[in-house]
């Protein structure tokens, strides 16, 4: 065998075409087999491609996070305003518990609500006693 995956005899290097002349600065280009040449530019315009996507793709990261951000913003004040609005609820329960025991105190003290329905409907009828009554004499 030659050298490493190359087919050459021991001791050549199958890169040999992309070793740099001897004259050649950094900044020089590399002498480079036109087959490898090919490969590369293809490999940079699939970067360029890659790099659009990765732009694309942070964009949308960026905008995301915005809305992320504007979305916790409405849910913190929607969290104070459920707040106030149990706290209200709470005051109201409290009212309308002490509205209910006293309803309960006034029907007991008036001998309970059957006792009232039979006193409103006793001042019923004497009211429409008195308008018959009042027809007849009149």
């Amino acid at each position: 065998g030659g050298g490493r995956g190359g087919s050459g005899p021991p001791g050549t290097h199958p890169m040999k075409d992309m070793r740099r002349s001897p004259e050649a600065s950094d900044l020089d280009p590399i002498d480079i087999d036109p087959e490898v040449g090919e490969g590369l530019q293809q490999i940079r315009r699939n970067d360029q491609v890659l790099d659009e996507h990765l732009e694309l793709v942070s964009k949308g990261l960026v905008r995301l996070k915005g809305i992320a951000v504007d979305q916790n913003e409405e849910v913190k004040l929607q969290a104070v305003m459920i707040d106030q609005i149990d706290n209200q609820m709470d005051h109201a329960t409290q009212h309308l518990n002490k509205v209910n025991s006293k309803m309960k105190e006034t029907l007991k003290n008036a001998g309970g609500a059957t006792a009232i329905m039979i006193k409103i409907c006793l001042v019923i009828l004497i009211i429409a006693l008195a308008a018959f009554l009042y027809k007849l004499v009149g």
